[in-house]
């Protein structure tokens, strides 16, 4: 009977000793698992950031270029500009030659006072 108990202890010495090991490859194993996912996330989150200073870098740009454009569109901008650059209003007594590149061959002449762009004969 004591063979048995000794024998019985012995075997349950080893399964607990088994068993021991297994929980500590399954928590070795979830802690590596759990170590990497971090380090993965971690490293989305960053690429995450970086994408999200990119947007509000480009989006800031894009605000900028915008403003450009519009100043660009400014009639006040290109009415100074040209006078800037000799530019006049033409008089209702001047003729204007208009010659435009897809018609080499016709040339129109208008008046400046002629808005409704009919050719003078």
């Amino acid at each position: 009977m004591n063979r048995k108990r000794t024998a019985r202890r012995e075997r349950e010495r080893k399964l607990n000793r088994l068993l021991l090991i297994v929980f500590a490859v399954v928590l070795f194993a979830g802690t590596f698992s759990q170590v990497a996912m971090l380090a993965r996330l971690s490293g989305q989150n960053k690429a995450v950031r970086d994408l999200e200073r990119e947007v509000r870098e480009l989006s800031a740009s894009a605000d900028n270029l915008n403003l450009a454009l519009s100043q660009y569109h400014n009639l006040d901008r290109i009415a100074a500009q040209a006078r800037r650059l000799g530019m006049e209003q033409p008089k209702d007594t001047q003729i204007r030659v208009v010659n435009l590149p897809a018609a080499v061959e016709n040339t129109s002449t208008q008046s400046a006072e002629n808005i409704g762009a009919e050719e003078m004969n």
